[in-house]
């Protein structure tokens, strides 16, 4: 088979409220829905997840853009393949990062293929299509009362997990606040890289709170003092924004850098990079969890195929999805039931986009013909 067309939709979906986080507050989650058409006569869909600044990861909606016009659509002018994994391979073999204008396409295309073996996209990646615990993840608040508040909401919704974002050493106060009030809810923080290893005894007071996971604390490009932060706390170490492929992971592996990894499809440029880096933490007894891009609901329909696989057994950051956005791109929203998001069983991804809220929203459009 062979792509045809590739359709961008850059669209601005307004939260419900502000996302803050220590790489700055959104408002508004510009974010591009990718169609791809192949000559077999299907299609899917995926997302460009990045971001319009380069604060958390260096490809942007703008970087992004140019990439997929300018060097993956002649890349695939002629190209033909039997599966995804086909497709994978030769777009990293051809393009040197770029992970997230990548996995717009490639995850696209499975969505298509799932809907060719007419089998639901959960399945043919070793998952099942089954309610799926989820968990959510709160940005910070100025206020511990407000923070309390959407603690109260997200665990009165059910959520089996909550996240925490920290901006610094001074929200460890929060988080104390919360467990005292929840002392067997399942909790863990994010620190986005907002702490150094002179934070040491900030950092040993969140070790003390029986938390299930502190994440990202030191810097984005860092293996080795995450490694010795590591061997200083009994709380397992997440790995995030510098997880962007599988060596990455056999980095941190090697150096005992963390005991868990936050695995973001897009990040990691798509469905069949993101399915290698579970085989092999799997193989490591290297805990793996899937985490959200603050992305539309395209995005948790892959992220919750693939957080429908065995080895994730913590809750993701796979919200409903009107837990942040006034209205979400899917023609049926993912609705929270018992602490689970679920698909629906039909061939393909399991959640379709409706055209009339795209519409609403769009902001830019591009049609590329291969």
């Amino acid at each position: 088979m062979r792509i045809t067309q590739l359709h961008l939709q850059q669209v601005g979906l307004p939260l419900q409220t502000p996302f803050v986080t220590a790489h700055g507050t959104t408002t508004v989650r510009i974010t591009t829905l990718v169609t791809v058409y192949l000559d077999n006569g299907y299609q899917g869909v995926g997302e460009l997840t990045a971001f319009t600044d380069s604060g958390y990861l260096p490809e942007t909606q703008a970087s992004a853009w140019t990439v997929l016009q300018q060097e993956i659509a002649p890349l695939l002018r002629d190209f033909t393949f039997a599966m995804p994994t086909e497709l994978a391979a030769y777009l990293q073999q051809h393009l040197r990062g770029n992970q997230l204008a990548q996995a717009a396409v490639e995850t696209a295309v499975w969505a298509a293929y799932a809907q060719m073996q007419q089998h639901p996209l959960a399945e043919l990646i070793g998952g099942q299509v089954k309610p799926v615990p989820v968990g959510i993840s709160l940005g910070h608040f100025d206020s511990t009362k407000a923070l309390l508040a959407q603690v109260a909401a997200g665990v009165a919704a059910g959520y089996q997990r909550v996240k925490l974002k920290l901006t610094g050493p001074a929200d460890v106060a929060q988080v104390q606040a919360v467990r005292r009030l929840y002392p067997h809810l399942a909790l863990m923080v994010d620190a986005n890289s907002a702490f150094t290893t002179t934070d040491l005894p900030t950092l040993q007071q969140l070790d003390q709170l029986n938390l299930a996971l502190i994440e990202q604390p030191l810097a984005a490009d860092d293996f080795v003092e995450h490694a010795w932060l590591q061997r200083q706390l009994k709380t397992p170490l997440c790995l995030d924004e510098n997880i962007l492929s599988l060596a990455d992971v056999q980095t941190a592996v090697a150096l005992k850098s963390c005991r868990a990894i936050n695995l973001k499809i897009t990040r990691v440029g798509g469905l069949t990079a993101a399915l290698a880096i579970v085989a092999y933490c799997r193989q490591q007894n290297l805990m793996v969890w899937c985490g959200g891009m603050l992305a539309s609901g395209v995005s948790r329909a892959f992220d919750l195929a693939l957080a429908s696989r065995a080895e994730f057994v913590l809750p993701g950051d796979i919200s409903a999805s009107a837990r942040y956005f006034q209205q979400d791109v899917l023609a049926q929203p993912l609705v929270l039931q018992n602490g689970c998001l679920q698909l629906a069983p039909t061939p393909g991804l399991g959640a379709t986009v409706a055209p009339v809220v795209v519409a609403q929203y769009l902001q830019h459009e591009l049609w590329l013909q291969l």
